[in-house]
């Protein structure tokens, strides 16, 4: 099972979204016809996803109360549960946010975009500016044009600061990483009119939310509540998102799809329901075979991806496995095959 690399531009289609087969990518393996059949009928999308966001609407809530209650009760081992949990409920609005820019959060087109931006204001990255960054990302996966990756994917960059940047991207991502997808809006193709309109009034719309968040917290004097039940799970969150991105990808130097991209395909009930609470993201090298496929579908999808055994592609049937794994490559922080062709050199 092979791909070879073409980089080209990325295509969107109609409605802004990022295509099923990215054209950097030319597939070359070969699927039987009853195996074609089943891919297509995995990118119908069946599902909504009112319930699931509402629910962890619901949970968020509670879990802010919760570390509230449990700050001023002094219960601190409670508190760093709660953080900790919280902070994997706010992790699902990027998740939800990354769904959103590939049209498969949602089977309703209304609807997703609706979830995306709000996912999108939340997590500090408009809809439209991650679904434009992340086009080069699926296009130029791990290449030098690969915006959601840099400077890691850059030979010329030196080594300590990769590592100032990994630092930075972990422990501060929450800022870092909106940071980042602002970088991309300069470094990659040239804006549309009409993309560019809607990204400022999206930002605008960021500015106004969180300035009247901030505003109302400030004249009640929130500050210690805010922290608490806000301001610290959210940080965690950005490092879960961090960790997540690495996992996915830091430390694979292969020239493919798949063998830039560990993927976990689990075989016990926890692990299955760990993937699950990450909307599938695990599965990640099915998800850039086929963008297009929603994400509760790509369980079954890898199956048929990864039907065969090649040593080149990294799977793990746990994704503590796959996070274990990457752990190592943070010492030198670097993706993409041009390291090895500038090694060469």
């Amino acid at each position: 099972m092979s791909t070879s690399i073409s980089p080209v531009e990325p295509v969107f289609n109609d409605e802004g979204e990022i295509p099923s087969e990215p054209p950097r990518h030319v597939i070359k393996q070969e699927l039987a016809a009853e195996e074609k059949l089943k891919m297509k009928d995995l990118h119908q999308q069946s599902g909504s996803a009112v319930l699931r966001q509402q629910l962890n609407n619901v949970a968020i809530i509670f879990l802010i109360w919760a570390c509230i209650t449990l700050y001023y009760q002094q219960m601190w081992i409670g508190l760093v549960i709660g953080w900790l949990a919280l902070g994997h409920f706010f992790h699902t609005k990027p998740l939800s946010l990354h769904d959103a820019s590939h049209g498969t959060l949602d089977q309703n087109r209304r609807r997703n975009t609706i979830f995306g931006i709000v996912c999108g204001t939340g997590s500090l990255v408009p809809l439209s500016v991650y679904r434009y960054a992340h086009a080069y990302h699926h296009g130029f996966m791990a290449t030098k044009a690969d915006p959601e990756l840099w400077p890691f994917n850059d030979p010329q960059a030196s080594r300590p600061f990769r590592m100032l940047c990994a630092f930075l991207e972990i422990f501060f991502g929450f800022i870092y990483t909106p940071l980042l997808f602002v970088r991309s809006l300069f470094v990659c193709g040239k804006l549309k009119k009409d993309l560019r309109k809607r990204i400022i009034f999206e930002y605008c719309l960021i500015l106004l939310v969180w300035g009247t968040l901030f505003t109302v917290v400030a004249w009640q004097g929130w500050w210690v509540q805010f922290l608490v039940g806000f301001g610290v799970p959210y940080a965690f969150a950005g490092m879960y998102q961090t960790l997540n991105k690495y996992t996915e990808h830091m430390g694979l130097l292969g020239d493919t799809v798949l063998s830039g991209t560990r993927t976990v395909i689990p075989k016990k009930r926890v692990d299955k329901t760990i993937s699950n609470m990450m909307q599938h993201v695990d599965h990640h090298g099915t998800h850039h075979r086929y963008a297009r496929i929603p994400f509760y579908a790509l369980p079954e999808a890898s199956e048929v991806v990864y039907g065969e055994n090649n040593p080149e592609n990294p799977v793990y049937s746990t994704y503590a496995g796959a996070f274990f794994a990457m752990l190592p490559t943070l010492w030198n922080p670097k993706v993409g095959s041009q390291w090895k062709q500038d090694a060469s050199a």
